[in-house]
């Protein structure tokens, strides 16, 4: 009798492990059939996520939508062999919330920059977003079909564009990602006795005093210099009163080859 007991013990456990691994296996096939299926966040989105809390405010690799949207306009479909190259990984796209002048929230801001400052560039507009700091728009220069003229006119802050300098034959740092125009209407670049963009006559006398003037107490001064970015209102030859740019490369890069 305890010999037939201990037969259905055996043949009970059996069964059980048995099932155990059918289980096992099933949920594995699951997973293996699924795995593709499922949505893919860069590890840069999740840390920018996880560190910012707001699910508005995130970097990422660029996607093929973005690709498309830039090539043609601010990111060349074929390079003059005469300047440097960029790849599309290379770039971020940032996605960022923000005030207006009239104190309005917008959850619509996005910036492309290069891959090396993209997260203390989150960082400083995140900072900025708190402290409400106004600005008219946060768009792709490609809205402008990369006119850079019409982008400042419509006071738009913006970054990344594969461009020349003003009568330059060097490229703008912004081709690599890594300067920013901060609200570009009020805070023109003055040349000589030009204007850009041409239209911000009224706001190249730097003692007067106007929301979003950018000066050495300006907030957005602060953080960009905290970052170790430089500020074109502190070049000697021209002023560029809308410009942060970050030196991460060396300066050849922006010549003809």
């Amino acid at each position: 009798m305890k010999k037939k007991k201990r037969r259905k013990l055996k043949l009970w456990v059996k069964n059980t492990l048995l099932i155990l691994l059918l289980l096992i296996l099933l949920a594995l096939v699951i997973i293996y059939i699924f795995k593709d299926n499922t949505p893919k966040i860069t590890k840069e989105k999740i840390i920018s996520l996880t560190k910012k809390e707001e699910k508005n405010f995130y970097y990422e690799e660029l996607s093929s939508s973005i690709k498309t949207k830039i090539t043609g306009k601010t990111f060349p479909k074929e390079f003059d062999s005469h300047y440097q190259k960029i790849t599309y990984d290379d770039l971020r796209y940032i996605k960022i919330k923000y005030y207006d002048f009239e104190g309005i929230i917008h959850n619509d801001g996005e910036l492309i920059v290069h891959k090396e400052v993209a997260e203390e560039v989150l960082d400083i507009f995140y900072k900025l977003y708190k402290a409400k700091y106004p600005f008219t728009k946060i768009k792709l220069v490609d809205e402008y079909n990369g006119n850079d003229e019409l982008s400042m006119q419509d006071n738009n802050t913006s970054a990344f564009n594969y461009r020349l300098l003003e009568d330059s034959t060097e490229l703008s740092w912004h081709a690599f990602g890594i300067a920013i125009d901060i609200n570009p209407l009020y805070n023109p670049y003055i040349l000589g006795n030009k204007i850009y963009p041409s239209t911000a006559k009224d706001y190249t006398n730097r003692n007067q005093n106007f929301k979003g003037k950018i000066d050495h107490n300006d907030l957005a001064y602060k953080l960009f210099t905290e970052q170790g970015w430089k500020w074109g209102g502190d070049f000697q030859n021209s002023k560029d009163y809308q410009h942060f740019y970050k030196e991460i490369f060396k300066d050849e890069i922006r010549r003809r080859k």
